[in-house]
């Protein structure tokens, strides 16, 4: 145990044993401390010596230069000390109270005085209820630099555009371009308009900065009318299609115009559209089919509702779908002809004709049809079954060139014709592009229109009838 204490003795010895330690300052006349006490200070050239207990922690220090610390803690030697020259910033502001941000780091609030090193800094000075500042300052060595800033306190925001246009914010409107206001800070949506440009909508967002600037660049535009004849004819720009009178704003590029109108021939037109207004009218032609009919040379040929001839003929028709009709003597018969699969058409009066109509499927020898639909049937006995609630059978004759019709309701079948394809109106509702086959109506008094033809007709119960 006495030993164990020699040795600690020993020990406390040797570490409160005085070590002589030499320093070179840059620059000279430094002041040396241990805590708060001065133990040395540099010479004119830097240098100085002086005995401590180690370890130790010393400071370094002169006015317009930044503090140094050292920890000593090994051998005693010679250390070389170089202490960066700093500079004095007083930043005030109006309020004052406000804080100071250097490249983001707090350092206090005005009125402010610091020692900062020499440098290039980014600077923002920060209110509550004010806007915030941000400005670069650069200061150099041994510098005193004053900054005094005033602070607004709403945001003063410039809009700019080209051309001059009319700014609506968050929906009001705001004046016209170039444009000073006073907005809050946040997110805030912005539309421009000038004539014969294309609107422009963005979102802002509004720093709380003193003066921002937003600058926009509307794109040209034109306005583009078209009218085209027939009436019902469709137009398209790209993948825009409209119905005529069209209207399309666009930019100034050419456009591939295509019109377009069953029973016309479609016209395609490379247009070159001007700032602003521009009017455009097409005129389609018929798409004219030809229809060879060959029927017996006395019979009487109908089509939509016309008689064309006696016996076999040659025809050209406007539109794909056409309504014929012939009669021999007693004999009848009727048929649709769809022109896009079927440019020929034979008449033949050894068979029955057989139109089915209501809103029951029928069955005849066991093939269902879903009217309205027309079949043909050799002269004999044949059975109808309609799929009525409850069903309904029957065995019927039908007779080489008859005309029957088979329907349980009291409906009228209209079907409209014209001599190019229109669009047909019963009591100013659309109801399709002549010819309309085979539309159903109650009995009364009905305003049919088709193309610039207006008509009133009284419609019975249970019958097909013809408007042309």
């Amino acid at each position: 145990m006495q030993k164990f204490i020699a040795i600690c003795y020993l020990l406390l010895a040797v570490l409160s044993c005085a070590f002589t330690v030499n320093v070179v300052t840059n620059p000279g006349n430094v002041e040396i401390r241990q805590g708060n006490i001065i133990i040395a200070e540099t010479d004119r050239s830097g240098m100085a010596s002086f005995e401590i207990s180690l370890p130790a922690t010393i400071t370094f220090s002169k006015p317009g230069y930044l503090s140094k610390q050292i920890f000593i803690s090994d051998q005693p030697g010679t250390y070389h000390i170089i202490l960066t020259p700093v500079t004095v910033l007083k930043i005030d502001s109006k309020p004052i109270g406000a804080d100071i941000f250097l490249n983001g780091k707090f350092i206090g609030t005005t009125p402010k005085e610091t020692e900062i090193i020499p440098g290039r800094y980014i600077l923002q000075i920060e209110k509550d209820g004010f806007c915030r500042l941000t400005e670069k300052i650069e200061i150099d060595s041994l510098e005193k630099k004053e900054l005094f800033y005033e602070l607004k306190k709403i945001p003063d925001v410039k809009i700019l555009s080209k051309p001059p246009s009319h700014v609506w914010i968050d929906g009001k409107f705001a004046g016209k371009t170039p444009v000073e206001l006073n907005i809050e800070k946040g997110n805030h949506m912005l539309v421009l308009k000038a004539e014969n440009f294309f609107d422009l909508q963005a979102e802002i967002f509004v720093e709380n900065e003193q003066e921002q600037t937003f600058n926009f660049s509307l794109t040209p535009s034109a306005r583009l009318r078209i009218t085209a004849v027939p009436q019902h004819a469709l137009v398209k720009i790209n993948e825009d299609q409209k119905n005529q009178p069209a209207e399309f704003y666009t930019d100034l590029s050419q456009k591939l115009i295509t019109v377009s109108a069953d029973g016309y021939k479609t016209q395609q037109i490379v247009f070159q559209p001007d700032q602003g207004e521009n009017n455009l009218h097409v005129i389609l032609e018929p798409d004219i089919k030809e229809l060879t009919i060959d029927a017996p040379a006395d019979a009487v040929i109908f089509v939509d509702g016309k008689s064309v001839s006696r016996g076999s003929v040659k025809l050209k028709l406007s539109g794909d779908i056409h309504w014929v009709e012939a009669q021999l003597g007693e004999k009848k018969w009727a048929g649709i002809v769809d022109l896009t699969k079927n440019q020929s058409l034979k008449i033949n009066f050894d068979y029955a004709t057989l139109i089915l109509l209501g809103k029951y499927s029928i069955a005849v020898e066991g093939v269902t049809y879903i009217p309205p639909a027309i079949t043909y049937l050799p002269a004999g006995f044949h059975t109808i079954e309609i799929n009525s609630d409850p069903p309904k059978q029957q065995t019927k004759e039908f007779k080489s060139g008859s005309l029957d019709i088979i329907s349980l309701d009291s409906r009228t079948y209209l079907n409209i014709f014209s001599e190019l394809v229109v669009p047909c109106y019963i009591d100013s509702k659309f109801i399709g592009l002549s010819p309309v086959l085979f539309y159903s109506l109650e009995p009364g008094v009905y305003s049919i229109k088709t193309g610039e033809k207006e008509e009133k007709i009284e419609v019975p119960a249970g019958q097909l009838l013809g408007f042309r």
